[in-house]
């Protein structure tokens, strides 16, 4: 049975594998249709597109972006982009940097909290040019802070925690929505479970700033799949548009202690992947 995942990271941005073994790992887990979305980064989408052609797999040029709306991370899936536009390129260097100064000021957070921890060791983690949080986690985890990286979210650095920080000029939605049709893709949200948006999102899809959501996200349990369908059907129905309903995931590493995450585990359906990559792939 075939079989796609449009959600997962590599050590480019915050993922525990590097491209090529992620690729592999796609491979012997029977996935035909994938995308590589690794946070503010397109660095790892041309050797994937190399891997996955040696693999017969159809790959999808993908990217998650971050971006700030209402006091709360929302973060925006793009697909089908052009990884080499200026205008994308020139953003994502812009936003990466930000992400060094936020970085920077969690380790301050975490040295007054009384955890022993460097700029300098967190930068080592960081094999790619996205410095992220997993990264912090992963030198606490080192000096037994805690056991994974969950369980170092659920402890310091996770939203609301003592040592999380927010990054600064964070783009909104609508500018990622922006910045990824300008780059030639489609625009669709990410896990909407973590946020409590829908009049928004439902406002985005009718004013045709969003294209789909992701439905099948790893976290959405059958009563959450059951309302973003619901969500996505109203927009159909109101503007007459078929949108995208994208899932996945969200795979980094089996050691991060997260439930569902596990290359081949995703629920989308597989007509709504090829329904995606033939629309990209005939325009």
């Amino acid at each position: 049975m075939s079989r796609a995942d449009l959600h997962m990271h590599s050590t480019v941005s915050d993922g525990g594998y590097d491209v090529p073994a992620l690729i592999k790992k796609c491979a012997e887990a029977g996935l035909t249709v994938i995308s590589l979305t690794d946070h503010d980064s397109t660095d790892g989408v041309e050797t994937a597109e190399k891997m996955a052609e040696f693999y017969g797999i159809k790959l999808i040029s993908g990217i998650e972006l971050s971006t700030r709306f209402h006091g709360q991370s929302v973060d925006i899936l793009g697909y089908g982009i052009d990884i080499c536009h200026p205008f994308l390129q020139e953003k994502l260097q812009f936003h990466r940097g930000k992400r060094i100064d936020r970085m920077q000021k969690m380790i301050n957070l975490c040295q007054e909290t009384g955890l022993e921890v460097t700029f300098e060791e967190v930068e080592k983690e960081v094999t790619g040019v996205t410095f992220s949080r997993p990264h912090l986690a992963n030198v606490l985890i080192k000096k037994d802070y805690g056991t994974t990286v969950q369980d170092i979210f659920n402890k310091y650095i996770g939203y609301g925690k003592p040592c999380y920080v927010h990054k600064e000029d964070e783009m909104s939605p609508e500018e990622a929505m922006e910045i990824i049709h300008l780059s030639g893709g489609v625009a669709v949200a990410a896990h909407p479970v973590y946020y409590d948006i829908d009049e928004h999102l439902t406002s985005w899809l009718k004013e045709k700033k969003l294209d789909g959501v992701e439905v099948y996200h790893r976290d959405h349990d059958e009563k959450n799949r059951k309302r973003f369908n619901k969500l996505v059907s109203e927009a159909e129905k109101s503007t007459g548009i078929k949108f995208f309903r994208t899932g996945g995931t969200d795979f980094h590493h089996e050691s991060y202690g997260r439930s569902g995450e596990i290359i081949g585990g995703a629920l989308l359906p597989y007509e709504e992947a090829v329904f995606l990559q033939t629309y990209l792939s005939s325009r």
